[in-house]
């Protein structure tokens, strides 16, 4: 096989085809071990993005280290125990550190990215140079303001494989984070005309990911009706996805409709209740129930 036998399934992840990309792995054979290895590591991955649990609860004990990374990172974002998550995060890093392997190392930047370890993030990323891992740096450089250093990081992937979805993702993403969303919104519609869920579909039916993209391309431009079109596909695959949810509350509230607000707020409320956005909103409600009853008292 070529070199860039895996490019297909790696894309189809990366845009947020989760289901095709793991289709693709089980009906793939690696030419070499490292091949067979990421395709496992891949195929773990997606089941933890679909989310398929008891798939990966049988992958606790592989061979496979990009397949145990999965496993523990699902006990990370499922388990309510917090010692039962720490100990998680233990063997994934430890895993990360005794094995080099790249998804093992992926995982781990991403937990402590989640913890506010945006150093030991980015030190995880450096250890494997591929163009995935690239990508995430730069994403890693947007989720904590450092716009300078996400375009640097950029940069520096540029020339490589510019037609992967990877590098179009983070470039994509730092073209919102710098004032340019119509260059953004161009290549969202462009890797949703590319990389349809399922062969055959619709080109306007790209993944959640890509849709919710498209959305907040929409809304810097001031679209928001076209946002909440955008959404509201993204809504129909995945209804309880926090990400379009939180989305769809700014949008509605941009377009003062106080009722729909309410619906996807009580929504995400009840399937994230510990999302930021839920997390602070209720903190201001707090704030303003306590004034209140100073004024009474």
């Amino acid at each position: 096989m070529a070199d860039d036998e895996l490019q297909e399934v790696r894309d189809n992840f990366y845009v947020g085809n989760f289901q095709k990309a793991l289709q693709i792995c089980e009906s793939t054979q690696g030419s070499h071990d490292l091949a067979q290895n990421e395709l496992r590591a891949t195929l773990a991955r997606c089941c933890l993005s679909i989310p398929l649990f008891d798939r990966l609860k049988a992958m606790q004990n592989s061979d496979c280290p990009g397949e145990q990374a999965a496993a523990l990172m699902a006990v990370i974002l499922k388990s309510r125990n917090e010692q039962q998550k720490a100990s998680a995060k233990e063997k994934l890093y430890g895993l990360a550190a005794q094995t080099h392997d790249m998804s093992c190392a992926m995982m781990a930047a991403i937990t402590y990215a989640m913890d506010g370890s945006w150093n030991d993030a980015v030190q995880q990323t450096k250890a494997h140079p591929t163009l995935e891992m690239q990508a995430l740096c730069v994403f890693l450089c947007l989720s904590c303001n450092q716009f300078s250093m996400a375009e640097k990081k950029l940069a520096e992937m540029a020339g490589n494989n510019d037609d992967s979805a990877a590098f179009r993702l983070a470039t994509a993403a730092v073209k919102l984070a710098t004032g340019d969303p119509e260059e953004a919104y161009l290549t969202y519609c462009d890797l949703s005309t590319q990389f349809p869920p399922a062969d055959g579909e619709d080109s306007e039916s790209g993944s959640v990911l890509l849709q919710t993209g498209k959305a907040l391309a929409n809304m810097q431009r001031g679209m928001y009706t076209e946002a909440v079109e955008d959404l509201q596909r993204a809504l129909a695959v995945a209804p309880n996805d926090p990400d379009v949810l939180v989305n769809m509350c700014c949008c509605v509230t941009h377009l003062g409709k106080k009722d729909e607000f309410q619906t996807y707020y009580t929504k995400l409320e009840q399937t994230c209740p510990t999302h930021a956005y839920v997390v602070k909103t209720q903190s201001l409600t707090d704030v303003f129930t306590r004034f209140k009853a100073s004024l009474a008292a």
